[in-house]
């Protein structure tokens, strides 16, 4: 038996939880992306000195959000009822 962990959007493409664990897998997405925050100075204060540096972990931080959830979204597709496409409504 195939249990779904996500529910796909009505519109558009992507999914949200509907499961203890799509909550669960959701929150360690959200704890990555925000270690990755951390990782990067994401909240640091900045001075005019920090401003190149800053640029560069910004740029880090986008790549890692876009690998996190990336790499979220490949493992996760196959627990997705009805499947991950684009939609339209109904």
């Amino acid at each position: 038996m195939n249990k779904y962990w996500f529910k796909p959007k009505k519109y558009g493409y992507g999914f949200f939880p509907i499961s203890w664990e799509g909550w669960l897998a959701t929150f360690i997405l959200v704890v990555l992306v925000l270690l990755s925050a951390y990782v990067n100075n994401f909240f640091c204060g900045n001075s005019e000195k920090e401003v190149v540096l800053e640029a560069k972990n910004g740029f880090r931080f986008l790549l890692d959000v876009l690998m996190i959830s990336g790499l979220f979204t490949v493992l996760f597709k196959d627990k997705v009822k009805h499947g991950l496409q684009w939609r339209w409504g109904k």
